[in-house]
């Protein structure tokens, strides 16, 4: 009996762990605009169905980190992020950058800017588009 309900508890917690990132994904293409630092240029993208929160998987160095997410208006969110040990351009032994990006999701248009405790000068920001990636709820529900 032990062994069955562990084996059930461990389904449970896969599948409610699946739910919780089972928002929608999107695919970004960012440019830097200004500043001198790097930023991150491709990544995806997953909301919690309740858009409390965040996947965000770098796609160029393979880093998958959490977002916090907040809305800002009505059809745009704040994501907020750090991509831990990561040392790009000289970055070794600084303060980890922090990323907050804007989505609008009726656009899909992105903007980003780089932070980083200390830093002077000007921050590093970048802007672009994300494509809405279809998941296959989405692609069940179309067909029916």
């Amino acid at each position: 009996m032990g062994l069955r309900f562990c084996g059930f508890f461990a389904l449970v917690l896969t599948l409610g762990g699946a739910a919780a990132i089972a928002g929608p994904g999107f695919r970004c293409s960012l440019k830097p605009i200004s500043g001198t630092e790097w930023i991150p240029s491709r990544f995806s993208l997953k909301f919690a169905d309740d858009f409390s929160g965040a996947v965000i998987t770098d796609m160029v160095f393979g880093v998958t980190v959490n977002a916090r997410v907040m809305q800002h208006s009505e059809t745009s969110y704040m994501l907020n992020w750090a991509l831990p040990k990561l040392a790009v351009g000289g970055d070794a032994g600084r303060p980890k950058p922090r990323f907050r990006a804007i989505l609008n999701t009726a656009n899909h248009k992105m903007s980003i800017k780089a932070e980083r405790s200390g830093q002077d000068g000007v921050l590093p920001r970048g802007q672009g588009h994300c494509e809405m990636l279809r998941s296959l709820s989405l692609l069940a529900q179309n067909e029916g």
